[in-house]
C-alpha cells in the first residue's frame, strides 16, 4: 500500500501536482493559440488564394492521408505496449496525473509545428529530406528526456524516434501532395491519446 503523506511531505506533493497542472494547462493554451493562428492563415489562403506566409503547411489533404496517418500511429502505440509487456516493463511505468492530458494535447500541435513545420520546408526532397527526417527524429526522441540508462527509457526513446519518422512520412508522402500539417496534427494527437488511454487502462493515471 502506498505510504500516506503527512505534513511537509503532503505539502510538497501538492505543490508538485499544482505545478504539473499549471504546466499542462499552459502548454495546452500554447498549442491552442498555435492551432488557431495556423487555421486562420489557412482559411485566409483558401479564400484569397494567397501564398504561404508565416505558418507552414497551411493547406488541405485528402481523407486517405488522415486514415493512413492515424492507422500508423495506432500500430506504433500497440507495438510499444506489446514490447513493454514482453520485456516485463509494464509495471515499471510512472503514474501520471489526469491533467497531464492537456500537456499531451498541446504537445501534439507545438511539436508538429516545430519538427514537421518550421524546420521541415515543404519543398524539401531527396537526400536533404532524408537527412532532415533522421536528424529531426533523433532530436525529437532526445528532447523527451527519457532515461537511457534504463530498459524502459531506451524502449520509450526508440518508439519516440519511430513515431517521429512516421510523422515525417505523414507530411512528405504522395497522399499529402500539398504537404499539409493537418494530418500531422491529427496523427500526433491520436498517438498521445492512445498512449494516455493505454496508461489509464493499465492503472497508471491518477484521477
Amino acid at each position: 500500500m502506498p505510504r500516506r503523506l503527512t505534513g511537509r511531505g503532503y505539502s510538497a506533493s501538492a505543490d508538485r501536482m499544482d505545478l504539473t497542472a499549471a504546466k499542462a494547462l499552459l502548454y495546452c493554451a500554447l498549442g491552442l493559440f498555435v492551432l488557431i493562428a495556423w487555421a486562420r492563415e489557412r482559411r485566409h489562403r483558401r479564400l484569397s488564394g494567397a501564398p504561404e506566409k508565416f505558418w507552414p503547411g497551411t493547406t488541405y489533404a485528402p481523407a486517405a492521408a488522415y486514415c493512413v496517418a492515424a492507422a500508423g500511429v495506432i500500430l506504433i502505440t500497440i507495438a510499444e505496449a506489446a514490447v513493454e509487456k514482453r520485456a516485463g516493463l509494464t509495471e515499471m511505468q510512472s503514474v501520471l496525473p489526469a491533467v497531464f492530458i492537456f500537456q499531451l494535447l498541446g504537445a501534439s500541435i507545438v511539436e508538429e509545428m516545430l519538427f514537421r513545420g518550421f524546420v521541415a520546408p515543404g519543398e524539401l526532397f531527396g537526400r536533404k529530406l532524408l537527412a532532415l527526417i533522421i536528424v529531426g527524429s533523433l532530436v525529437f526522441a532526445l528532447i523527451h528526456n527519457f532515461d537511457l540508462s534504463t530498459p524502459e527509457g531506451k524502449i520509450s526513446a526508440l518508439f519516440a524516434f519511430i513515431t517521429s519518422l512516421w510523422l515525417y512520412v505523414v507530411r512528405f508522402n504522395p497522399l499529402n501532395p500539398d504537404r499539409s500539417l493537418l494530418p500531422c496534427f491529427m496523427a500526433h494527437t491520436v498517438r498521445n491519446l492512445a498512449v494516455f488511454g493505454i496508461k489509464g487502462a493499465q492503472g497508471f493515471i491518477s484521477w
